[in-house]
């Protein structure tokens, strides 16, 4: 079995990473850039990024180029609405349009993302952003505006970017780390976002009825540390706090049991009205977005509060793996294995919307030389063919990045980019766009719909 004719072979950005220019043509404050704000002194920030917003017309003809067939791309909810909920920007809507223009006329799929992590931050002033209802009311109201929009330009939506970690992450929420009610508004926020990722999946089903729409679930997958019973039940039970209930919701229409009875042990059961059952029921998901990196091993004995899921874990290197330079491991066979546990519980199609290698990268003689991202790419292919060889229903990869991209913890350093951007830091000279030896091996690969380079001899 091979590759659908079909299958979206793609590329990944988000708004705040890539685009830059953020504060240009009446776009709004967001929480992604103040996060990036308190670190500007020692990497870069938001403001520029890959400046992507003024090299729009080269970074598509790369794409075409490059041969993808799909671009999964996020839209900033604060260059349409820079209040969040107050007037519409008119410079914000010509450049999405603009960008989908020139991907629908290089029959580039577009794939879109309504937030990635940069929630407007007058929403944060205003109403604490997702604790309020007040929050979902005015996501609703963008995501129609986007459907209505740009819905006739786009089959492939996206709802909220890794959930699962934002509920984790004060900071990406816009709340205050000494806030002493932190606890009860992270959870209540969590609730809200799954019932504004219903609202906007049951308003895209009445607006663009041919249109597929999900959420975007980080799928980490664990090992236990050793075989002792404990140290497996750790391992199973975080993965499934931390991926398979999340995607319990957004498919089934239903918070997790395990959810609930955490929520109730630890007092923190966020304000739930009668009609937000329905909601959640009305609102599930057409497929799965999932973005998968690495594996993690825990165990009891490095767990900080024991079976305490969601509390920071000293996550400790598999002996039997390889890492990188920022200790995510290279384990591809279990790519196979997460796709088929994750389609074996939710029997939904699985679109990976994130997966790439990271590398500290130079230029010599005009020339990228990233040969282990060309590894990682050929290998975890392999494992996605695999998994549909045994019954998986995938139906595209988008690889994380198209173009280096700023990371929010590591700046400029950390390049997952197939296309190189000659910036660094703290100098960002003009950010010339140099194709990666990653870049011709993907496109390879693509040319060949993953068949040719999927072989034993590499």
């Amino acid at each position: 079995m091979s590759f659908s004719n079909e299958f979206l072979w793609g590329v990944a950005t988000s708004a705040f990473q890539y685009e830059g220019a953020y504060l240009e043509d009446g776009k709004g404050w967001t929480v992604a850039d103040e996060r990036c704000k308190k670190k500007n002194k020692i990497q870069a920030d938001s403001s520029v990024a890959s400046d992507g917003y003024h090299h729009l017309e080269e970074d598509v003809s790369l794409m075409k180029e490059l041969g993808i067939k799909s671009y999964r791309f996020s839209i900033s909810w604060a260059r349409l609405y820079p209040d969040g909920d107050g007037e519409l920007n008119e410079k914000g809507i010509e450049y999405y349009q603009k960008l989908l223009v020139l991907l629908n006329d290089n029959h580039i799929e577009p794939i879109v993302t309504l937030l990635h992590f940069d929630i407007p931050w007058k929403l944060i002033e205003k109403y604490e952003g997702f604790v309020s209802r007040k929050c979902i009311d005015a996501f609703e109201r963008y995501c129609r505006t986007c459907f209505k929009l740009f819905g006739n330009r786009v089959k492939y939506w996206l709802t909220i970017n890794e959930q699962n970690v934002m509920a984790m992450m004060h900071d990406m929420l816009g709340l205050n780390k000494e806030d002493p009610k932190l606890s009860e508004k992270l959870v209540q926020c969590n609730y809200n976002m799954y019932l504004a990722s219903a609202k906007a999946i049951i308003a895209c089903h009445e607006m663009c009825p041919q249109a597929l729409i999900g959420p975007c679930v980080s799928y980490p997958t664990l090992y236990a540390e050793t075989c002792h019973p404990d140290d497996v039940a750790l391992a199973y039970d975080m993965q499934d706090m931390m991926a398979f209930a999340p995607m319990e919701t957004y498919v089934y229409g239903i918070i997790s049991p395990l959810v609930m009875n955490k929520w109730r042990k630890e007092n923190t059961v966020p304000q739930m009205f009668k009609e937000d059952e329905q909601i959640l029921k009305s609102g599930t998901a057409d497929y799965l977005g999932v973005n998968w990196y690495c594996t993690q091993t825990v165990g009891i004995s490095n767990s900080k509060s024991g079976f305490n899921i969601g509390v920071e874990l000293d996550i400790k290197k598999n002996p039997y793996l390889e890492y990188g330079h920022w200790d995510w491991s290279y384990d591809p066979k279990a790519l196979k294995m997460a796709l088929k546990e994750c389609y074996a519980r939710f029997k939904k199609p699985i679109m990976i919307c994130e997966n790439g290698w990271s590398e500290l990268e130079t230029v010599e003689d005009g020339k990228v030389h990233d040969q282990k991202r060309i590894d990682y790419l050929h290998d975890h292919i392999k494992q996605m063919q695999n998994a549909i060889d045994e019954g998986v229903d995938l139906i595209g990869y988008q690889h994380w990045s198209f173009i280096d991209i700023l990371s929010s913890s590591q700046g400029f350093d950390k390049r997952y980019g197939l296309v190189f951007v000659d910036r660094d830091n703290f100098n960002i000279k003009n950010c010339q766009r140099i194709k990666k030896d990653s870049f011709y091996y993907y496109q390879s690969v693509i040319k060949n719909n993953g068949l040719g380079e999927i072989n034993e001899e590499r």
